[in-house]
């Protein structure tokens, strides 16, 4: 098994998904504090206001990588170093599912930039996990930004839990054979 890269260019005007780092923190609460009204109507750990406290610990936990315990925190950067938003890749489904998760700074919305770093991420899911046979990304049916994303990259839609998330997922297979 490959480690996941600590830096992936993402093709898309110059961006870099990187692992996040607790030098990050300030940036990344200032995209968090931009985009907060937005953030709180899907993302459920926005609900308590985020403290550079709160960020420096959420950023200690975000780098497990070990056997099929995965739970992996990146900032998608443009080429000045401004944090766009944030992307995981998370083993919270099982064994052999990646989901895929992400929010983009309210400014920075509808560029392609979380279609470019979730096509991106499916990559290093299945390049840098072999046991991984299965990518998931989930959202609100109401969050129409969100939901565009992952028929763009190919995924189906599988069901919507409780009416309250539709879950697109992709096989490793599915995705060799449009990649």
């Amino acid at each position: 098994m490959a480690p996941a890269p600590v830096e992936i260019a993402v093709p898309l005007h110059g961006m870099e998904l990187r692992r996040w780092s607790l030098e990050d923190a300030e940036r990344l609460l200032a995209a968090i504090e931009h985009s907060l009204p937005d953030l709180r109507a899907w993302m459920p750990w926005t609900k308590v206001q985020p403290t550079l406290e709160s960020v420096r610990t959420f950023l200690e936990r975000s780098g497990v990588e070990a056997g099929s315990e995965v739970e992996m925190g990146f900032g998608l950067f443009d080429a000045n170093g401004e944090v766009v938003g944030g992307f995981g890749l998370h083993g919270r489904r099982g064994p052999d599912i990646l989901e895929i998760g992400y929010w983009v700074r309210s400014d920075r919305t509808a560029r392609g930039y979380a279609t470019a770093a979730a096509r991106t991420l499916t990559d290093t899911g299945f390049d840098c996990f072999p046991h991984v046979d299965r990518m998931e990304i989930r959202c609100h049916p109401a969050n129409l930004a969100s939901a565009a994303v992952p028929p763009k990259l190919g995924y189906r839609l599988e069901t919507t839990e409780a009416g309250a998330q539709l879950v697109w997922t992709m096989t490793r297979k599915g995705w060799r054979s449009i990649r």
